[in-house]
């Protein structure tokens, strides 16, 4: 009898949060894949099933490069993220005990969010044209004889950009990960003789491991969803599948963007997957 009544209870907990994934995420999704099969002509699109959509996407060798453009720089930003976050959360976590002043810094990575998304896109440029504060500076200091043209409208100017704007999401989480280290384990292995690489290669990575995880999850559905950075700073040099999908539902092709769509969600579903494989966040959170 009382089995049946937690039963209940827990049917009725989840029961608000089913309706509102399957009506909002499921359900959603469901569309989209059914419209990738519609008939797509020139300025209109039929309900009529097939799967002509999917053969011209992949048959394609642009879109195709789009994918592989994609995933390369989603791994690279992904990379720098990690490389660039995780000094500035081991010092913000674990050398900062002054919860106040810890805070103010974590409040400080959050401040370029006060500002408009394509503001803090756009002014990349100023700082990485020909006539740039960095070609300038370089110049000045005779390091360079010429402007630097790879700064901007490439894919290094995009890398730059969304490394420059994902990496708080990356800091977040380390941090909190960090912050939860006993400081006495750490003392204990001082105590025993420990170098901190030995200290941080035995206790405070694999203990922040978790974090990472969950800000590589922020970063990579963000990055792999991306198209205004793309569009703003490489020029349209830089075709990610985000731009596709705008350039498609732009051009009222709806078919062709749902399969963009559905190859999307299909590799940032891999991605997670395969994060979530790496560490068990229930067991670790």
């Amino acid at each position: 009898m009382r089995e049946k009544q937690d039963r209940r209870r827990a049917m009725g907990l989840l029961t608000p949060g089913l309706l509102w994934m399957s009506l909002f995420m499921v359900l959603p999704m469901c569309m989209v894949v059914y419209v990738s099969f519609w008939t797509q002509t020139t300025f209109a699109v039929e309900s009529t099933l097939t799967t002509a959509s999917w053969e011209r996407f992949l048959s394609s060798s642009t879109y195709l490069s789009a994918i592989g453009t994609t995933l390369r720089v989603w791994a690279i930003v992904l990379v720098a993220t990690v490389v660039v976050g995780y000094p500035v959360a081991l010092f913000i976590g674990l050398f900062v005990r002054n919860k106040t002043f810890q805070t103010a810094l974590l409040v400080a990575c959050v401040i370029p969010f006060w500002t408009s998304f394509l503001i803090r896109v756009i002014a990349w440029r100023p700082m990485l044209g020909t006539e740039g504060a960095i070609n300038v500076i370089l110049m000045k200091l005779g390091i360079i004889s010429e402007p630097l043209t790879f700064l901007l409208f490439s894919e290094f100017s995009v890398l730059v950009g969304m490394t420059q704007i994902y990496c708080v999401f990356m800091v977040g989480p380390i941090t909190f990960m960090l912050g939860r280290i006993d400081p006495s384990v750490i003392e204990a292995a001082r105590d025993l003789g420990a170098s901190f690489g030995t200290i941080f290669r035995r206790i405070i990575l694999p203990l922040s491991l978790p974090g990472v995880m969950v800000g590589s999850i922020f970063v990579s559905v963000m990055v792999l969803g991306e198209f205004a950075t793309a569009a703003s700073l490489s020029g349209r040099k830089v075709n990610l599948l985000g731009n596709i999908i705008v350039s498609q539902v732009g051009s009222l092709k709806w078919a062709f963007a749902a399969v963009a769509g559905v190859v999307l969600t299909i590799i940032i579903t891999a991605v997670i997957a395969l994060a979530l494989r790496i560490v068990d966040l229930r067991k670790e959170m």
